[in-house]
């Protein structure tokens, strides 16, 4: 009798093993399967990026192009205390960096109109010299010694308040291609350009360029 039970118990042994096997193994090919669904199921396509951005700056509500954006901005939109931009030089497909016109815009500067800075800020550091400029800018040069030694000062005439830049000179600072930056105050808006010094003849078309820029970027009346 115990060696018929110890059979019969061998028998049913063998048999839960086996079906214990025969579940595991088709556990394994469902989970395979259901993951096979999972990898060869399409992803859900990504949402394509914003051609345009809205943001706030200084009161005002501007729907920036996002082409414009520079890396370090913040492509989620809102409220910004400036945007940093980089456009192409009007005209221009942007083939080349003397093509490309870097732009910060901020809050107006109560302290100071930009169209005061050559005789407030800039003046006492000139030397008397003049030389003149392309596209009827007047030159002078900043002397040693001075916060911007080194650097040269394009005034349209008389005083400069139509326009100014300020721009490195290559002998002085070892830069190959110099650069110039204005500021100019459009919408409430402080507008600091800065572009390829080659481009200085052009001055009158970069600052109505500068126009429409806050232009475009400005929504209508009734979408506001």
């Amino acid at each position: 009798m115990v060696l018929a039970a110890e059979r019969l118990f061998s028998v049913v042994a063998r048999r839960l093993s086996i079906l214990l096997c025969l579940s595991l193994a088709a556990a394994a090919a469902g989970a395979a399967v259901l993951a096979g669904i999972f990898f060869l199921r399409p992803a859900a396509p990504e949402k394509p990026a914003p051609a345009r951005i809205g943001y706030e700056l200084a009161g005002h509500a501007l729907s920036v192009p996002a082409s414009w954006l520079r890396e370090t901005m913040d492509r989620s939109g809102g409220t910004v205390p400036r945007l940093d931009l980089a456009i192409p030089w009007p005209g221009t497909a942007a083939a080349s960096d003397a093509e490309i016109v870097t732009v910060t815009l901020v809050p107006a500067d109560a302290a100071l109109d930009p169209a005061e800075r050559p005789a407030k800020l800039y003046l006492r550091f000139l030397a008397p010299e003049t030389w003149p400029g392309p596209g009827g800018l007047v030159l002078r040069r900043f002397r040693p010694g001075t916060p911007y030694a080194g650097e040269e000062l394009y005034l349209a005439p008389p005083d400069g308040r139509r326009f100014f830049a300020r721009c490195t000179r290559a002998g002085a600072t070892g830069i190959v291609a110099p650069l110039c930056t204005t500021v100019m105050r459009l919408a409430g808006i402080d507008v600091m350009l800065r572009f390829d010094s080659e481009r200085l003849a052009d001055w009158p078309r970069l600052g109505a360029s500068a126009e429409r820029l806050i232009a475009i970027m400005s929504p209508p009346p009734e979408s506001q």
